[in-house]
């Protein structure tokens, strides 16, 4: 495999002072993990194994213990109140995703195990390699670099150089207040403040710098109100600290103007950082002449740019400035940087990060042919993308690395809009884009796209193949997503089309009112309500009134769905249930839609009007059966005599003088007919049958003893 190659050629390069040293210890350890991955991968061990919170007096053995962090990890899938495991996806691992891991494991051996006099030279000589490689990568002339696990601990120490080179070694108590300014990217922000707070700041300290009224640049800083911002605080005695600014925003890859911004920071002796997916275009620049660095420090991330697993955040930051120090480095850790990298190599790491812009570039170039959609973040040149320009061409023709910057796109960012919408959409619309993104990202699970809500905008569908691993690669892929966004853009126009012209259409249907939906993206709703409802709103004012008039649009949306499963049942604005139309195409006859449910409805209403009367009429009959059936127990008191009903004294009556056995008749309901009817002659009728059945079985018992 290429790791064990390159751990080889490691050996082979590196000769540690005075001392030879086998060879077999390192290639032992990335031998071992990998074992240790596959087992886990393959499920080759007992995942009913348990594991225990006590520490055995006895040793384990190590495939055991492999055992127990496996079971760790897939007990995380069982099924709830079930000893049921669900299956479980571990992450794909390429070559070069372990050979990043197995290199943390290689710097502690490095670090740990080998003598000082070993690992000093030893990682010096890597530690000042890589950031020579980094440096001239990413145009960062006399930079040191520091790498850290996450953006948070980066920024931390970035924080740390400022105030040390404002404050000296006084740092940690500074006489004036230090004010951090951040771009209003929202991820930026949040980001900032938590690292404040981490390093013992006050949250107050960071100012957020107003955006752009340009309602196509959100997030992007307004330098003006900037310079403002930075006059007002030094008259405040405030001592203006920091700027971050961003080159490629996480969620619209907006960059900020990064020549204005230096010019502004260097100015006011402010240091300037900057991070973002658009630094990474920096690797793909032709500058021919060293050129100034673009900010005092920058972050890179080198693992979701070069889709290789758990690479440290890289920091680069002007030697000059300050002293390395108060960083607490460890140069060990940019071993996983130092092995990949040279794995990798130059030119397929460059190919990596272009082609990352190329899908950006490319999926720009399919939806600009839609009027209906709002493209955001739009390259600052857009005649490369008109006169059909690729991102290698760009590349070529830009010998200024702002200039470059601003020309790519990390991010791109759409939005289905109604004509001539130049500021937020509607809910309505809201929900539209909300279902366009979810039905790309179920359709072509290959699109780098997510759904984001941006606060001046709304809903937006986001393509981000720098931050989503998911990556359009092949032409099949490419055709696939052409055909599957058109069908798609088609239905939401359709849609649009029709739903300005749903409420003239159910104003020609009278039993049809139009019922507003507050979460749905489809073409709307009509609730049926009887004609006889229509007169008077008090016809539905009462609580009875509203449930009959749900049962019946459920029954209606009940029969609808027998014939097509486009009907659903929705819940109007006001609370009451009525029939939803899912999303249209152009050639949908909605008129014809109406119709069926109008038609419908008059069925159903028809089939409650049948019910109801039925109903009334069993009602009625019970009520007279019940008048009749008192009517008789009352006159048979009057014949048996009241002093039969008396309690005690009444039983010594019945004893002496036994009533008549005359029950009183009950009645029966002829729904044909429509009255009550006694049942008199029904047990006349049955005792006619058992007087017969009787006679019968008397004359066959005597014929059988006559015989």
């Amino acid at each position: 495999m290429v790791c064990v190659l390159f751990i080889n050629t490691f050996l082979k390069r590196v000769r540690f002072s005075n001392t030879k040293v086998d060879p077999i210890p390192v290639v032992d350890l990335h031998q071992q993990f990998l074992h240790t991955l596959e087992n886990i991968e393959n499920n080759q061990v007992n995942t009913q194994l348990t594991t225990s919170h006590a520490l055995l007096p006895t040793s384990k053995p190590f495939n055991d213990i492999l055992a127990s962090l496996q079971t760790l990890i897939f007990a995380q899938n069982k099924k709830e109140n079930s000893e049921e495991v669900e299956d479980i996806v571990l992450p794909v691992l390429q070559d070069l995703d372990k050979l990043s891991l197995t290199s943390y494991s290689l710097s502690y051996y490095i670090s740990h195990c080998l003598p000082t006099e070993q690992t000093v030279p030893v990682l010096s000589l890597i530690n000042k390699s890589t950031t020579i490689w980094i440096a001239k990568l990413f145009q960062f002339p006399n930079c040191g670099a520091f790498y850290t696990e996450n953006m948070i601990l980066s920024y931390e120490r970035v924080l740390l150089l400022a105030l040390h080179r404002m404050f000296g070694p006084g740092y940690f108590n500074p006489s004036e207040l230090p004010i951090i300014y951040c771009t209003p990217d929202p991820v930026m922000i949040s980001t900032i403040k938590r690292t404040v707070t981490q390093i013992g700041m006050n949250e107050k300290c960071v100012q957020v710098i107003p955006c752009l009224s340009n309602v196509l640049c959100p997030y992007k800083a307004d330098l003006v109100a900037f310079e403002t911002m930075i006059k007002s605080d030094v008259e405040n005695n405030k001592k203006p600290l920091i700027v971050f600014a961003r080159a490629g925003a996480h969620v619209t890859g907006q960059v900020d103007d990064l020549v204005n911004f230096k010019e502004l920071t260097n100015k006011y002796n402010i240091w300037l950082h900057l991070s973002g997916d658009n630094l990474s275009g920096l690797v793909l620049a032709k500058s021919k002449h060293e050129i100034p660095s673009l900010a005092d420090s920058m972050t890179l991330t080198p693992s979701i740019w070069l889709n290789i697993s758990a690479l440290p955040v890289i920091t680069l930051f002007d030697k000059q400035y300050t002293n390395t120090e108060i960083l607490n480095l460890y140069k060990s850790k940019c071993l996983p940087i130092w092995t990949c990298f040279q794995a990798l190599g130059h030119d397929a790491l460059v190919i990596r990060i272009q082609q990352k812009f190329e899908v950006c570039h490319r999926i720009h170039s399919l939806v600009k042919r839609y009027n209906c959609l709002r493209i955001l973040c739009e390259t600052k040149d857009q005649t490369s993308v008109t006169n059909g320009e690729n991102v290698a061409d760009i590349i070529a023709e830009r010998d200024n690395i702002p200039d470059l910057l601003h020309s790519l796109s990390s991010c791109l960012i759409i939005q289905f809009i109604p004509k001539d919408c130049n500021q937020r959409v509607s809910p309505y619309y809201d929900k539209l884009n909300s279902w366009l993104g979810q039905v790309l990202e179920r359709e072509i699970p290959e699109a780098p796209l997510e759904l984001c809500e941006i606060e001046s905008l709304g809903i937006v569908v986001s393509f981000s193949p720098f931050t989503i691993l998911n990556t359009l690669v092949t032409e099949d892929d490419w055709e696939t997503f052409s055909i599957t966004l058109d069908q798609h853009i088609e239905i939401l126009q359709a849609t649009v089309d029709y739903k300005d012209k749903l409420t003239g259409l159910i104003a020609e249907l009278p039993s049809l009112r139009y019922a507003e939906t507050n979460d749905w993206a489809g073409l709307g709703a009509v609730r049926y309500v009887p004609q006889q409802w229509q007169s008077s709103d008090q016809q539905l004012a009462t609580d009875q009134a509203k449930q009959d008039l749900n049962r019946l649009n459920l029954r209606i949306v009940q029969q609808l769905r027998s014939i097509d499963a486009a009907f659903s049942l929705g819940e109007g604005s006001d609370g009451l249930a009525c029939v939803r139309f899912g999303m249209v195409t152009a050639d949908t006859d909605v008129a014809e839609l109406l119709s069926l449910v109008q038609s419908t409805g008059q069925k159903e209403e028809e089939s409650t009007k049948y019910i109801d009367s039925m109903a009334e009429l069993v009602k009625k009959g019970i009520e007279t059966a019940t008048v009749d059936l008192q009517k008789e127990t009352e006159e048979k008191i009057w014949q048996e005599g009241i002093l039969r009903h008396v309690p005690v004294f009444g039983n010594l009556v019945n004893w002496w003088s036994p009533p008549a056995k005359n029950a009183v008749k009950g009645r029966w309901l002829d729904l044909e007919a429509g009255i009550v009817r006694s049942t008199e002659p029904i047990y006349e009728k049955k005792a006619q049958v058992e007087e017969s059945d009787n006679n019968e079985s008397v004359s066959a018992a005597v014929d059988n003893i006559l015989e």
